[in-house]
């Protein structure tokens, strides 16, 4: 099934705030998710990492993000996982590569040009 995974970043009371959730169209369920990072890792691309992973975990099999970057940075750890061994987030690069390998199907990443923000995702996640 789908799900719409997204990062934010917005500034409250001076400091910066980073999160990330999951939406599944179909159910209307949304998941904020803890992206678990500090100091050098707390970055909107962890952010963006940790909710595919979220997804993942969730079994969704059709995951959607706006993030170009991340797209590109999963594609070079499915082709070239030595490249990510050392890097800042790859932790979460092997978490995901490791939910996908065992994911019972096919598992589709997709980038759709408005789709997230027609639903009010970054909106949503600031919210809650």
């Amino acid at each position: 099934s789908w799900a719409y995974t997204d990062g934010s970043y917005q500034v409250q009371d001076g400091m910066a705030v980073i999160g990330a959730g999951v939406y599944h169209p179909m159910s209307d369920a949304k998941n904020l998710v803890e992206r678990n990072g500090a100091g050098i890792t707390s970055t909107i691309g962890r952010a963006e990492l940790a909710a595919i992973a979220a997804a993942l975990i969730h079994k969704y099999t059709h995951i959607a993000t706006d993030s170009l970057s991340t797209l590109h940075q999963l594609r070079k750890q499915v082709l070239y996982p030595e490249k990510h061994r050392c890097h800042v987030q790859g932790d979460v690069f092997r978490t995901i590569s490791n939910l996908a390998c065992t994911s019972q199907g096919h598992i589709f990443y997709i980038r759709p040009n408005l789709m997230l923000e027609q639903l009010g995702m970054n909106a949503q996640i600031r919210k809650e």
